[in-house]
């Protein structure tokens, strides 16, 4: 879950199975998205579905915009070229894959056989 205050709003994202299943209703494809400016604003835009959906997408940019690429207390980390890693964005892709991944089906207790 990525928290916080923007504009005197406290703001919760985060994706649940309902997120993903409403964001592939509308067309958005996961296994198409890469590393695209449009795939970075879909998602971002796709984690307010679940706390806060009538936030319009202009301000969920605009405040995309205004969010620091590290979380709170966290050090800038870089990559191998010396690049600063945008934690923010990992956080997105972590929300997402924890999403997908409870989309799969789990065990369940009753067995069966094949006839």
């Amino acid at each position: 879950m990525i928290t916080f205050t923007a504009d005197g709003k406290d703001y919760k994202l985060e994706v649940t199975p309902a997120t993903i299943k409403q964001m592939e209703k509308s067309g958005v494809n996961f296994t198409q998205l890469g590393d695209q400016i449009l795939a970075v604003e879909t998602l971002w835009k796709g984690l307010f579905i679940a706390h806060h959906p009538t936030v319009p997408d202009r301000k969920r940019m605009e405040i995309y915009n205004e969010l620091s690429q590290v979380a709170d207390g966290e050090e800038q980390e870089y990559d191998e070229n010396g690049e600063p890693v945008d934690a923010l964005m990992t956080a997105v892709s972590d929300e997402y894959e924890a999403a997908l991944k409870n989309l799969k089906r789990k065990q369940g207790n009753v067995s069966w056989k094949r006839t």
